[in-house]
C-alpha cells in the first residue's frame, strides 16, 4: 500500500538521522527513509553545525555559517521526499557540538541512524562523529554500510550471550527480522570450554526461544560459536544485510560506554550495525 494512501497514522518519534552531505550521510539517509517506510514513521534529518572557531564569533559569520547550514539541510530534506515520497521528513538544525547535540537529540528518538564516514574524516575506519555517537546516544545506533553483497533472503545476525543489552539486541533483532522478512541468525557465545549441552547454553537456548514466540514469522536459526565474539560476528557479518550487538556483553565492565567486541564491531563490521543500548527496541 502506498504510504500517502495509508490510512495508519504515522508513529512518533521515529528515526533520526545525522547528516552532513557526505556520501556516507546520504546512504544513511537513504537507509532510514527505507526503515521508516516498514516502520511507518516519520524521519529527522538533523545537522548540527558550529564555526571553528566558535568561542567570541561575531553575529555576522555566524550567520553565515548558519545560513549554509540551513540551505544545505533543506537540500537533504527535499531529496529525501523525492526518494521515498509519501514518509513524513522534517528537518532539524543545531549549533554545537555533534556528538553532544546528536546524543541529546537521541532521547526522543527510536533509532539514531548515521554514516561510517562524515565530511571530517580522513583515514579513517569510522568518523569520530559516527563513534562518539555509537557510544553514547540514549537509543539504538544504526552505523549505515552497503552490503558487500546484494541477493534475496540475505539473514540478519545477532550476537546472543544472555546479557541484559543483548536481551536488548536479540529484540532489535527480531523486530528487523520480522519488518524485512529476512531470516534471523543468532550466535550464541559460549566459553571455549564450555559444552553446546550444558547449563549455559541450554539457558541461552531458552531465552532465545521465549523472545522468538513473540516473532512468531520470523525464521530464526541459532548457530553456537567458541571463538572470540567478535572474530565469530566478524566472520558472519561478511554474508549478511544487517548485525545487531548489545553496546556491551556479559563481560563488560561496569563504566564502559561500548564493550571490546561491540567497539571493535562498529569500526570493522563490513555491513550495517546496530548497537542496541539500554531502553532497547521501540
Amino acid at each position: 500500500m502506498r504510504a500517502d494512501h495509508d490510512t495508519r497514522s504515522w508513529n512518533e518519534p521515529g528515526l533520526l538521522v545525522g547528516y552532513d552531505d557526505s556520501d556516507d550521510a546520504r546512504f544513511a539517509l537513504s537507509w532510514a527513509l527505507a526503515e521508516a517506510r516498514l516502520r511507518h514513521c516519520a524521519v529527522t534529518v538533523c545537522d548540527v553545525w558550529s564555526p571553528p572557531w566558535d568561542a567570541g564569533i561575531d553575529d555576522l559569520t555566524a550567520n553565515l555559517f548558519h545560513s549554509r547550514a540551513s540551505r544545505m539541510l533543506q537540500d537533504a530534506v527535499a531529496m529525501a521526499r523525492r526518494w521515498e515520497h509519501g514518509v513524513p521528513v522534517r528537518p532539524l538544525l543545531i549549533r554545537g557540538f555533534p556528538v553532544t547535540e546528536l546524543r541529546r537529540a537521541s532521547a526522543q528518538a527510536d533509532l539514531l541512524v548515521v554514516g561510517s564516514r562524515g565530511l571530517g574524516t580522513i583515514g579513517h575506519l569510522l568518523g569520530s562523529v559516527s563513534a562518539g555517537v555509537a557510544a553514547h546516544a540514549r537509543c539504538p545506533v544504526v552505523i549505515a554500510r552497503p552490503p558487500l553483497a546484494r541477493r534475496p533472503a540475505m539473514p540478519i545476525v545477532a550476537g546472543f550471550d544472555g546479557s541484559d543489552l543483548a536481551q536488548e539486541a536479540l529484540k532489535l533483532a527480531y523486530l528487523e527480522a520480522e519488518l524485512h522478512d529476512a531470516p534471523l541468525i543468532v550466535l550464541r557465545a559460549l566459553p571455549p570450554d564450555a559444552s553446546p549441552d550444558d547449563a549455559q547454553a541450554s539457558r541461552l537456548d531458552r531465552e532465545i526461544n521465549q523472545l522468538g514466540a513473540t516473532y512468531p514469522s520470523v525464521r530464526c536459526r541459532v548457530e553456537t560459536s567458541f571463538d572470540k565474539p567478535r572474530d565469530a560476528l566478524l566472520n558472519a557479518a561478511r554474508d549478511t544485510r544487517m548485525l545487531v550487538v548489545g553496546s556491551r556483553g556479559a563481560g563488560g565492565l561496569r563504566g564502559l560506554v561500548l564493550g571490546s567486541v561491540s567497539q571493535y564491531l562498529v569500526h570493522h563490521a563490513p555491513c550495517t550495525t546496530i548497537i542496541a543500548h539500554r531502553g532497547g527496541a521501540h
